[in-house]
């Protein structure tokens, strides 16, 4: 089984920070814990390895505020391509993370980001076939 998620954070500790409040918090309050045992009851107790890609998505202002939509906008159009991407991918990898698409995602600012990072996901997973 493949599990893939999707967050962003513009945290003073970066992803690490992101992944060690994932990790370390109940599930109640992980959204990455929280979503794995929705998908699958006992996906966490049977995990073997977890795998962590980062990308960078710039540094416009846009990104690095408090304020989410820009973001979210971006992790929405990477989740949508990301699902045809890791179903081909050996193992197929099941996307569990959740975005709702809002009005950012007709910017061509979030439109370039997102499909930088897609683009670095589908050379990664075509590197690996």
């Amino acid at each position: 089984m493949g599990i893939a998620y999707i967050g962003m954070t513009v945290g003073r500790n970066g992803i690490f920070g992101r992944w060690g409040d994932h990790l370390g918090r109940a599930i109640e309050k992980s959204s990455f814990q929280r979503r794995l045992h929705e998908f699958d009851h006992s996906a966490w107790s049977r995990m073997e390895d977890l795998v962590i890609f980062w990308a960078d998505i710039g540094d416009s202002d846009e990104f690095l505020t408090l304020e989410t939509s820009h973001r979210e906008g971006v992790e929405y159009i990477i989740q949508r391509q990301l699902r045809v991407i890791l179903a081909r991918s050996k193992p197929p990898l099941t996307v569990i993370s959740k975005v709702r698409s809002n009005r950012t995602v007709q910017f061509p600012l979030v439109q370039a980001a997102a499909n930088q990072v897609i683009e670095y996901f589908r050379i990664h997973f075509d590197a690996a076939d």
